[in-house]
């Protein structure tokens, strides 16, 4: 399945949003999600890596791919998944929050 979202706020700020939780660890570079509950305990690994464009993340037998596209001051995020949409859809709420958040800040004087 895929979501597509416009997220007020700039390609780089959504970025930091969705890899904040990422580390690298005995098996490679992993992804800790951010879900609305709070930071999971398991880590997917991250399989495809392309700075502020592309992330895909083995999660169990599942993978999970976030594309983002430049679109004026905002950022287009097309997320794919293999499951039910409503869990996703508020875990890209809480991470479109955290990335407006900071581009907000950085706008403030």
């Amino acid at each position: 399945m895929r979501i597509e979202r416009l997220i007020p706020c700039p390609r780089q700020n959504l970025w930091q949003a969705l890899i904040q939780h990422a580390e690298l660890s005995e098996h490679g570079a992993v992804l800790r999600l951010a879900l609305p509950a709070g930071v999971s305990a398991t880590a997917g690994s991250i399989t495809v890596y392309d700075r502020e464009k592309i992330l895909e993340c083995a999660w169990s037998s599942e993978v999970l791919r976030w594309e983002l596209h430049a679109h004026g001051d905002s950022t287009l995020l097309a997320f794919t998944h293999p499951e039910s949409a409503a869990q996703w859809r508020a875990y890209l709420d809480s991470i479109a929050a955290a990335a407006i958040g900071a581009a907000e800040m950085e706008i403030s004087p």
